[in-house]
């Protein structure tokens, strides 16, 4: 019995501490940045990217935010200055990797390929 009871207090106390850590990149001036993790403090439950297109005559100028954040929601929005606004939420240790396709969609595509080759 005490066994059991110490392999429940053993659980508890290696779950308990897990943080959610995500990509922090906030852009200079010139709109570059270097992504860095952190791990993100109580209360910041969300790994965030923002990405903000603007059209200026013939040239294209893009920025991206990455961060950790309290609350979020997906969506793809119209600036009022007629740029686009594409923010990606998720909550699973460093998701905010990825500007164009995300990982979790390429493993799945990449598994189910290796699955029908595999086996047909």
């Amino acid at each position: 019995m005490d066994l059991h009871i110490s392999v429940v207090v053993l659980l508890i106390f290696l779950t308990g501490g897990h943080s959610l850590k995500c990509y922090t990149c906030l852009p200079d001036l010139t709109g570059s940045c270097d992504a860095k993790v952190e791990t993100c403090r109580d209360g910041f439950s969300k790994c965030g990217s923002m990405k903000g297109e603007q059209s200026i005559g013939p040239a294209k100028v893009t920025v991206t935010i990455k961060q950790c954040v309290d609350t979020c929601e997906s969506a793809t929005k119209q600036s009022w200055i007629g740029g686009t606004v594409k923010v990606h939420c998720c909550d699973t240790d460093l998701c905010n990797a990825a500007d164009g396709v995300y990982k979790g969609s390429f493993l799945l595509l990449l598994s189910s390929l290796l699955f029908y080759f595999l086996f047909q």
